[in-house]
């Protein structure tokens, strides 16, 4: 849905990729809203904080995940496995009625995870290639497939794996080329993913068009559907290092998603890569998953009172402030944004440069972790000045440009900074550019 997670997850083996790492038993369906699965795909999302916090990352709890089912077939694919689109094969969406990729599928799962056991099952996604296209084969369009709608093909391959495997789950899309619902009800282990690409990233968002088609949408899959997970979005995927003040926002989304009955949430951040403020706005995405009226500002200034001890009061006054104008404003929070989307939204150019300053100020008397913490901060909120005086938001100081590309050149000691945004475009090229 977003090329981050195809981006990040390439880079892992297939067996980490395709079938995560664990093998703990999933617990059935539950019935209480949003407890089923808390997913978060963001570099603070540690192995050591799914533990503590009882969250949910794709790495590690999925048989297959997302669009990855290309990695699953990999150099054993053969013509027949793709699509007929305008009457000739294309090599970029599968045809999912072909006999030789479900046995493909089949076959992975059976060697992977076997047919699981009543204390044991794997969650597996099913999903087209993140595009568009549509396969209109003879086969598809016999299940009802059309050039714009893959759902029937798609849910029927989805569904014979579902009656193979009783035990293990299996999960489909709505989104793109599958967010029309199926015509008939799905077997009580198959779920799908709403996209909720469409609802306006803002605190209220009761009034927009976007809403109305989300929330009509939700409705019309728990029709045909017992198991809801909504996919989610928490980053401007532009720019990971500038200030993203989404927790209000997300708090909203996250009431919506549970009085509409949704089981799970997938909240897709910036994957590996660091972004500002990444390690509070976990923490804090985390207590909302578990419960959405959670007090927000309490939870920023305790995790910055624990974790912060030295510059605590600085952090939750600033990022709050932000948080507070996007509430008042209520002024969209780009997804896709520049930094002068951002100014319009809810950065302050003068207040940003004071903030900074004070925080370095300050970072030099602390110590230890939180040290560490800060250094890395800082060094993604040079990038942030430095946009500032490349689009002309802020006046031209060479002194104080050359001292911001100098902080920004020390990305490269820290873990996890090396890209800018989602496209994978690096700070290193960024600051060539400078040059």
């Amino acid at each position: 849905m977003l090329q981050s997670i195809s981006k990040s997850l390439a880079a892992l083996v297939v067996g980490v990729v395709l079938g995560g790492c664990h093998s703990n038993a999933q617990t059935a369906q539950s019935a209480d809203p949003l407890s089923e699965y808390h997913g978060l795909y963001t570099p603070s999302n540690t192995e050591e904080f799914q533990t503590s916090m009882h969250t949910n990352h794709p790495d590690y709890d999925w048989g297959v995940w997302g669009h990855n089912l290309a990695k699953l077939v990999k150099d054993e694919a053969t013509d027949d496995m793709y699509a007929i689109v305008d009457g000739k094969r294309s090599s970029k969406q599968f045809c999912f009625s072909s006999q030789s990729l479900y046995n493909k599928v089949r076959e992975y799962v059976l060697d992977q995870y076997g047919w699981g056991t009543a204390d044991y099952s794997e969650r597996i996604s099913i999903m087209p290639m993140d595009n568009k296209t549509v396969c209109t084969c003879n086969d598809c369009t016999a299940r009802g497939n059309t050039s714009t709608n893959a759902t029937p093909a798609v849910t029927a391959f989805v569904e014979r794996l579902a009656e193979e495997f009783p035990r293990h789950k299996f999960f489909t899309s709505a989104y793109h080329t599958t967010n029309t619902p199926p015509t008939t009800s799905l077997a009580a282990n198959v779920g799908t993913f709403v996209s909720s690409i469409k609802l306006p990233m803002r605190v209220d968002f009761t009034k927009t068009e976007g809403y109305n088609e989300f929330v009509q949408n939700v409705k019309a899959w728990r029709k045909q559907c017992s198991r809801i997970y909504v996919w989610d979005y928490e980053r401007n995927y532009d720019d990971y290092l500038s200030p993203f003040p989404c927790l209000l926002a997300m708090q909203a989304r996250f009431r919506l998603y549970r009085d509409l009955g949704v089981q799970g949430v997938f909240v897709n951040g910036s994957g590996d890569d660091y972004s500002a403020f990444d390690d509070m706005q976990t923490y804090v995405l985390a207590l909302l998953l578990d419960n959405p009226d959670t007090d927000v500002h309490e939870s920023i200034a305790r995790y910055y009172r624990e974790h912060y001890p030295q510059t605590a009061d600085l952090l939750t006054t600033y990022y709050w402030g932000l948080e507070q104008r996007a509430q008042s404003t209520n002024h969209l929070l780009p997804l896709y944004g520049s930094m002068q989307e951002m100014c319009e939204s809810y950065l302050d150019v003068k207040e940003f440069v004071s903030f900074r300053s004070q925080l370095d100020k300050a970072s030099k008397l602390t110590v230890g972790d939180e040290r560490k913490r800060l250094n890395a901060l800082l060094t993604a909120l040079a990038y942030t000045q430095l946009e500032m005086y490349r689009t002309g938001l802020l006046a031209k100081d060479e002194e104080t440009i050359g001292e911001m590309r100098e902080i920004l050149k020390g990305h490269s000691e820290l873990k996890g900074m090396n890209n800018r945004d989602e496209s994978g475009h690096s700070i290193d090229d960024y600051l060539k550019k400078w040059e």
